[in-house]
């Protein structure tokens, strides 16, 4: 991933005029737009983005060591988000300087910040190449339960989530096509001809992906140089209850998600002796998590991996929580580069 210039920015995205929300649910406007779009909805300001969990999707926060927990019941795809160690080493310096930027606000931004972190719109854009689930054409119902999951999976952090539109394009190159690299010319076009809103704002991209991708998403700080390609684009059939088997609990949403808010991998950099994902509280660990293993120890001075971290590579089921230090992590991004 090529590095692009950093700035401080404070955006705030315009407004959307809105329909009734059971109009959203049970009807689909048509649009006609310059790109093409074929199908919008949208939801007003506090309505729509609630869908009724189950109890394995209710959060609770561990007080002992101030994780965030969810219980569940209950052929390795990946994440596309690789960095070098030097293009790591160059962005840490770059957010400690944009970071300290943002802090030397006043009071009146720290808390305009917070108060968006904590309603972040999200435009979902659905495409597909037929008018059936497995065509990409997800229901309302469907792309509203990944949103109040990923809400529960981050409860408690200060980060929320607000849906705001659902819009749909019948495009299948951009569906069955695309591969996991923010290059792909697919990718690049797709995402130049929909993104909606600002750097606050949460493009979601379902597809098809043409490699073992599950998900890919933009970093915070690549914002500023490239606009257009901000969001997450993953695999359009791991959503609660999807089809596809292991990764169907809408975990890969959130997991992206946590890149879009600068959250690195706990692997990254692939060794025991460095910075890994600059955490504090999650352990050293030289390798992704493949399936759900009952343990796995990398990193043996730090006392097993982290498999159960949603910034991991392990089965949806074996995913169940982020660390204080992630979330601290993703504030300070979203901070420096978002809000």
């Amino acid at each position: 991933m090529k590095l692009s210039a950093l700035t401080f920015l404070l955006l705030v995205v315009g407004g959307v005029a809105a329909i009734p929300v059971e109009d959203a649910t049970e009807g689909i406007e048509a649009v006609e737009t310059e790109s093409g779009l074929d199908e919008v909805t949208t939801f007003d300001a506090d309505a729509g983005d609630v869908f009724e969990l189950s109890a394995d999707d209710i959060y609770t926060v561990d007080a002992t060591d101030g994780t965030l927990v969810i219980p569940y019941q209950n052929d390795s795809l990946a994440c596309g988000n690789t960095l070098t160690e030097s293009e790591i080493a160059t962005i840490e310096s770059q957010f400690s300087s944009a970071l300290s930027t943002f802090n030397a606000q006043s009071a009146d931004v720290l808390a305009a910040a917070g108060a968006k972190r904590s309603a972040i719109p999200v435009v979902w854009h659905a495409i597909y190449t037929s008018k059936s689930v497995g065509g990409g054409y997800i229901s309302n119902s469907a792309i509203k339960k990944s949103i109040s999951a990923m809400n529960a999976h981050y409860k408690g952090s200060g980060f929320g989530f607000k849906l705001k539109q659902i819009k749909r394009k019948k495009n299948t190159n951009w569906f069955k096509k695309m591969k996991g690299k923010p290059s792909d010319s697919y990718m690049v076009a797709m995402k130049n001809a929909l993104h909606t809103g600002g750097a606050g704002t949460l493009n979601v991209y379902t597809v098809d992906f043409a490699d073992n991708t599950l998900g890919l998403a933009a970093f915070p700080w690549d914002y500023y140089g490239h606009p257009k390609r901000d969001g997450v684009v993953i695999q359009f059939n791991s959503y609660p209850g999807g089809s596809l088997k292991n990764y169907n609990q809408g975990k890969t949403l959130t997991h992206e998600v946590g890149h879009w808010l600068g959250v690195y991998h706990p692997f990254e950099g692939g060794n025991c002796n460095g910075m890994g994902d600059y955490v504090v509280d999650t352990p050293q660990q030289k390798t992704p998590t493949y399936g759900c293993p009952k343990s796995k120890n990398t990193c043996p001075q730090s006392g097993g991996d982290n498999i159960h971290n949603f910034m991991d590579y392990s089965y949806d089921k074996c995913m169940t929580k982020f660390t204080k230090g992630q979330m601290t992590r993703a504030t300070q991004m979203s901070n420096a580069y978002r809000f």
